[in-house]
């Protein structure tokens, strides 16, 4: 009986509208922290924007340090819960692998876009553990694009390269688009994200992909060069170089 008290007091109008006005501080406070800066925004801007006293903000966050890590950790936590989910039915096979994990990537981040340019702005000056969590989360961002561009290498579909600069380079093309995006202006989000997926399969794909055999002796000498690369790559990868 009290864990069905409990339920239903979380669930009660008033922890409801709690809630609500929570998400709408740490909004107005995700625009304030990206456009002035974690230092040049104060809680009675945070305030103003909400439409409450500096005083109300107190009732829901102890200071402007709780405030912002509280958007942190709802910023960290998202990305790697969507990439859970992806997982339980993302494909098998590594080019729709990558062109479907970058899809994913790039919705997500264009779904909260003030979120992604706050965490650029304050990322240099968050506490040490809120820093430690953020940079974890991006490690295991990169371990998964890493994996995928190490399947597709072994597979011989990918080009034989630096897997952790061909992940970065499409870490950096998936976050950019958070600065250059505009609602309602040119493609919608779903377009952009397919495009930017199918750019990332582009940058890194093998011209022999899906080729059973080069007729070409210059071709068939490249291919093996490449070959060997993408060896000499993967056990250098292997005893921890690449």
């Amino acid at each position: 009986m009290p864990a069905l008290q409990e339920t239903e007091a979380a669930d009660s109008p008033r922890d409801m509208r709690k809630g609500l006005i929570e998400k709408q501080i740490m909004e107005q406070a995700c625009i304030l922290f990206a456009r002035k800066g974690f230092d040049g925004t104060t809680l009675t801007d945070v305030a103003d924007a909400v439409g409450l006293t500096r005083a109300a903000i107190y009732y829901y966050f102890r200071n402007k340090e709780a405030l912002l890590e509280a958007i942190v950790v709802e910023a960290t936590a998202a990305p790697l819960a969507a990439s859970a989910a992806w997982r339980k039915t993302a494909p098998e096979d590594p080019v729709d692998r990558l062109r479907s994990f970058v899809d994913m990537r790039v919705r997500g981040i264009l779904s909260h876009p003030l979120r992604m340019r706050m965490i650029d702005v304050t990322e240099a000056i968050l506490p040490p553990e809120m820093a430690e969590r953020h940079i974890e989360a991006k490690r295991r961002v990169l371990a998964e694009y890493r994996a995928i561009l190490r399947d597709g290498m072994e597979q011989g579909v990918f080009r034989a390269q630096d897997q952790r600069v061909a992940a970065l380079a499409i870490i950096g093309m998936v976050n950019w688009t958070v600065h250059w995006y505009t609602p309602g202006r040119g493609a919608d989000i779903p377009a952009v994200a397919r495009q930017i997926a199918d750019m990332a399969v582009q940058a890194v794909i093998s011209p022999r992909a899906g080729r059973s055999q080069i007729a070409d002796p210059k071709a068939a000498l490249a291919a093996l060069r490449e070959d060997v690369e993408q060896l000499a790559l993967l056990m250098a990868a292997d005893r921890g170089e690449a």
